[in-house]
């Protein structure tokens, strides 16, 4: 009779176990409480604002620009993934190092190891049943290992990391402009609306007290009911229009104050613009300046290129992989096993292995590298295609808007001085109460059009160095505070206007390589460089050597450009 080697205690304690063990694996979804969701809101807002330098006077555009770029969370998420960028490229650094694996151990059964010995002739048993090994053991070992063909991937893979690096700062560059440019628009919107609020509310008292003044007009029937109709219509014609424009301001300073991550309830004032404020700004750049800087400058276009030098390594990382792998190591060995002769000892060897299918991979990684290679290339050329034409259309959207501003600001003036006739004849009794409202309701309007497009034109002056990829931060800011960032965009912007951009040295000699049809602004203007009476020194740069339309262009020596 065979013996059950299972005791039915046991074997029920085996499945309750089996189960106990089966149901801690299942997982069931928790569903956040309204009291967690409730503190991770208020835990959330409390990070959002807090270590921010309180706003103690009139904020100026340089200030919101600076509060903008240390405070908003786009831009701390930017620095958050640069960051993050930087740790990998560490981690990726270490990689390359050998691998060095200690570990320990013990082991042990409930029976001695034993075993016996067979003739392979005979069949019969030649030696009886013997061990060579302890019941329980401990073991340790600390191997020293280094696999040239990972060193090698490791290394293209590190490479294409502090490539992600580089492309990390162009795109924290392009948030920082980014935000930068919405700041100066929504700074302009809410400080024309600002201003122009003390005018607006009188001109929308006067409006609704003469629409009270004709409803009891109406009601006592001193004048006909359809001209007093009609004179009611013409007024609050005037008061909506008039509280449209009293509605931008709380909207525009709300979005300004999300920039520059106050909270959007927030109550501060600006610093008013006066008229001489309102002028032309100045723009020293010629429109083949800038496409030639907005070649080099701009962060796409460096994404661009980083992201064609990864291409390249991730084909070498390919091509690589195809190659014998050869692995060195070395490390020293203890076993506490007592029948061993020596329990202490160091091995060294080298292992060379090769899948042989990879020959018959080559071509068709060499081709799968080649085009990666061509869409890196063809993405590159139609960004620059497309930063070509945003500076293009930039250029245009200036002088549009300069155009727009010089024709709004003449029929402000026009206008005030219309405000000022009405004003003179109502006082005389020369003119009617709607035809003053109607003045100043059109004086307002006339105002506000006059101040949207100068806040148009700031916009589109500052699209035009955006699209240029001129920072509007220095390379350098001397402190941390606000007070000393606003100073260094403040003398950047004076720097800019002035035009001391960065553009690169001989790039505007490379322009008269055409690589299309020549720009008639730059034909029409002064020449970009001064003929020089002596034969010219050519100059060769490898840096033209990734930028596609510049390639190859014979540099020479600028003397003269713009007269700077």
């Amino acid at each position: 009779m065979t013996r059950n080697p299972f005791k039915p205690t046991s074997l029920r304690l085996a499945i309750a176990c089996a189960a106990l063990g089966l149901s801690a694996c299942a997982v069931t979804p928790e569903a956040l409480t309204p009291e967690q969701q409730l503190a991770e809101a208020n835990e959330d807002r409390r990070s959002m604002f807090e270590s921010q330098e309180p706003v103690t006077g009139a904020i100026s555009l340089e200030e919101a620009m600076a509060r903008a770029v240390k405070y908003n969370l786009q831009q701390r998420l930017g620095l958050m993934q640069r960051a993050l960028e930087d740790n990998t490229l560490s981690v990726s650094n270490l990689n390359l190092l050998p691998q060095l694996a200690a570990s320990a151990g013990w082991k042990g059964r409930d029976n001695v190891a034993g075993s016996s010995s067979e003739s392979v002739t005979t069949g019969q048993e030649s030696l009886e049943p013997s061990t060579s090994s302890d019941r329980s053991s401990r073991d340790a070992n600390l191997r020293l290992s280094w696999n040239v063909l990972d060193f090698g991937v490791s290394y293209f893979s590190a490479k294409a990391q502090a490539n992600k690096v580089l492309a990390a700062e162009e795109a924290r560059r392009k948030v920082v402009a980014d935000i930068i440019q919405q700041v100066r628009e929504a700074y302009w919107q809410a400080a024309s609306a600002e201003r122009l609020q003390p005018e607006v509310q009188r001109a929308l008292g006067d409006a609704r007290n003469a629409l009270q003044q004709a409803r009891q007009t109406e009601q006592q029937r001193l004048i006909a009911p359809l001209e007093s109709l009609r004179y009611q219509k013409g007024l609050l014609e005037m008061v909506r229009q008039l509280e449209v424009v009293e509605g931008e301001l709380a909207v525009a300073k709300s979005r300004l104050a999300s920039l520059m991550n106050l909270p959007p309830a927030s109550q501060y004032s600006l610093v008013q613009p006066g008229e001489s404020s309102y002028t032309q700004p100045a723009l020293a750049y010629n429109l083949a300046d800038l496409e030639a800087t907005s070649m080099v400058q701009r962060p796409e276009i460096r994404s661009e290129s980083y992201q064609a030098r990864n291409a390249v390594l991730e084909t070498r990382a390919a091509m690589l992989k195809l190659l014998p792998g050869a692995n060195l190591f070395v490390g020293a060995n203890y076993d506490s096993n007592s029948y061993l002769v020596n329990d202490n000892w160091a091995d060294a060897g080298l292992q060379v292995s090769w899948n042989l299918f990879n020959v018959l991979a080559y071509p068709a990684v060499k081709r799968s590298g080649e085009a990666r290679l061509q869409v890196a290339e063809l993405r590159r050329q139609a960004m620059r295609m497309a930063v070509l034409t945003q500076v293009n259309v930039a250029w245009r959207e200036f002088q549009r808007s300069s155009q727009v501003f010089a024709r709004s600001n003449e029929l402000q003036q026009v206008q005030r001085n219309i405000l000022r006739q009405s004003e003179s004849a109502y006082a005389s009794q020369a003119q009617s109460r709607l035809e003053r409202v109607r003045t100043a309701t059109e004086t307002v309007l006339a105002t506000r059009t006059r101040d949207r497009a100068f806040a148009e034109l700031q916009v589109a002056h500052g699209a035009v160095y955006q699209a240029a990829g001129l920072d509007p931060l220095p390379e350098r800011i001397a402190g941390r505070s606000i007070a000393e960032l606003s100073r260094s965009i403040a003398s950047n912007a004076v720097r800019l206007d002035q035009g001391q951009g960065a553009i690169p040295a001989g790039i505007a000699a490379a322009q008269q390589a055409p690589y299309g049809v020549a720009s008639s602004s730059a034909a029409a203007g002064t020449p970009l460089i001064a003929q020089a009476p002596m034969q010219r020194q050519v100059l060769r740069l490898d840096m033209w050597e990734s930028l596609g339309s510049l390639r190859g262009a014979e540099l020479v020596p600028v003397e003269r450009v713009n007269d700077r």
